[in-house]
């Protein structure tokens, strides 16, 4: 199995090193990675600006690894029509910070993942609580072994995973849950010459089956999120309406 491992933290960032060490254990694996930070880039590409290439020698022992100046779905693009790498899967983390339910609209790691889909690749995209690392190194290889054993990566579907919040030392296990909402409560300060974003997530109650609930109470998450945003239900009532 060829394996691509992407994020949006940026080459240097500790969840990948950890992830691509973990995922050696299942394939020939590879990084393409952005050169910087692109948190919160969500699906943005590169059109307009030329992109470098940086190969990174010492990356990690039998991980292929390049650096790109471009954003998480650019490094999934450029290593499958730049560097000719032909993945069967793609799994995008570790991100330093959950992505859950509102977040994932923003998300370059979700994205990544995503790209991955939209080119016919089986795909995960993986996230822990800010500088929660621990919980991930010690968990990380048993929720891939579950994951790969269990025969459900699918070519349409991202499976979006988080690790639980901080404030749990251990996941309580694996919850399969629905996109919850995680509202974020916007505020700009101004240093005397620009402005910047600051804020925090507001507190929502969602229901025991979404990904914020799982989050919250100790749960790793496993989200399969799909590329076709339709509102099916409501498709069907314009047509009902309009169609009179």
């Amino acid at each position: 199995m060829n394996i691509l491992v992407v994020n949006d933290d940026g080459i240097q960032a500790k969840g990948i090193h950890i992830l691509a060490e973990a995922l050696k254990a299942y394939g020939e694996t590879y990084v393409v990675a952005p050169q910087s930070e692109q948190s919160g880039a969500a699906h943005s590409i590169t059109l307009h600006d030329p992109m470098g290439l940086k190969k990174c020698e010492d990356f990690m022992p039998g991980v292929s690894a390049w650096s790109l100046e471009g954003k998480p779905a650019d490094c999934v693009k450029f290593a499958a029509f730049g560097l000719g790498i032909k993945p069967d899967l793609v799994v995008s983390g570790i991100n330093d910070g959950a992505n859950l339910g509102t977040d994932i609209m923003y998300s370059g790691t979700v994205s990544g993942a995503f790209e991955g889909v939209i080119l016919g690749i089986p795909s995960i995209a993986i996230s822990t609580d800010f500088d929660h690392f621990g919980i991930v190194e010690k968990e990380i290889d048993s929720l891939l072994s579950r994951v790969m054993a269990a025969d459900i990566l699918d070519s349409g579907v991202v499976l979006n995973i988080n690790f639980p919040s901080a404030i749990h030392a251990a996941s309580r296990g694996i919850h399969i849950t629905h996109q919850g909402l995680r509202p974020f409560d916007h505020a700009y300060e101004f240093d005397g010459e620009k402005y910047w974003a600051k804020g925090t997530w507001y507190p929502f109650i969602n229901d025991e089956t979404s990904d914020v609930y799982a989050f919250e109470n100790g749960y790793i998450s496993l989200t399969p999120l799909k590329t076709d945003r339709t509102d099916y239900d409501y498709l069907n009532q314009i047509k009902a309406k309009l169609n009179k």
